[in-house]
């Protein structure tokens, strides 16, 4: 009788053991910190989901250029904040640029869609969300050094897909790039 407990207690412990192993919980990711030393840190909430750009298939999540193409026509500051996703099977991402604006530390923009200001979108597979004009969206600057080529600020927009009319919040913007 004392060797059948023995066996029923060592079946039950290593079925207890077997069948309870936690399966890991997949980590959510988490927004980067709002700083200013040139992380090369981007993030924000797409519909209140938060998304952070990674690398993968030997491209960079995220990639900055801002350059001055001139004083002719055609020229002044470029900004190019493409940050994407490159896990999913379709690739979301989320844009700001610029087209002849040099961004000033300490102000706000409006994102609009005419040359000279700064505009933003949210892709996702063949899905293109542009903030419009009467949509609501704003970039705050909130560190411009030049000498060592710092930017940061934060962001939002509603994105507008041209074809379906369907709308996405982007909010909680945040980066903190070197260019």
């Amino acid at each position: 009788m004392k060797q059948l407990k023995l066996l029923l207690f060592t079946v039950s412990v290593t079925a207890l053991f077997t069948f309870s192993q936690c399966k890991k919980n997949k980590e959510e990711p988490q927004l980067p910190p709002e700083t200013t030393i040139g992380a090369m840190t981007f993030g924000c909430k797409i519909n209140g989901k938060v998304f952070v750009p990674r690398d993968g298939r030997g491209k960079p999540g995220l990639f900055v250029q801002y350059v001055n193409l001139g004083d002719g026509p055609g020229g002044g500051w470029y900004l190019n904040i493409p940050a994407l996703d490159w896990k999913p099977a379709e690739i979301p991402g989320v844009s700001i640029t610029t087209d002849s604006l040099f961004v000033v530390e300490g102000m706000s923009y409006d994102f609009k869609t005419t040359k000279g200001n700064v505009k933003a979108f949210y892709d996702i597979g063949s899905n293109h969300f542009v903030k419009l004009n009467d949509n609501e969206g704003r970039i705050n600057i909130t560190k411009h050094d030049t000498q060592n080529r710092i930017l940061s600020g934060s962001f939002f927009f509603i994105g507008t897909d041209m074809v379906s009319g369907e709308k996405v919040s982007v909010t909680d913007g945040r980066f903190d790039i070197r260019y």
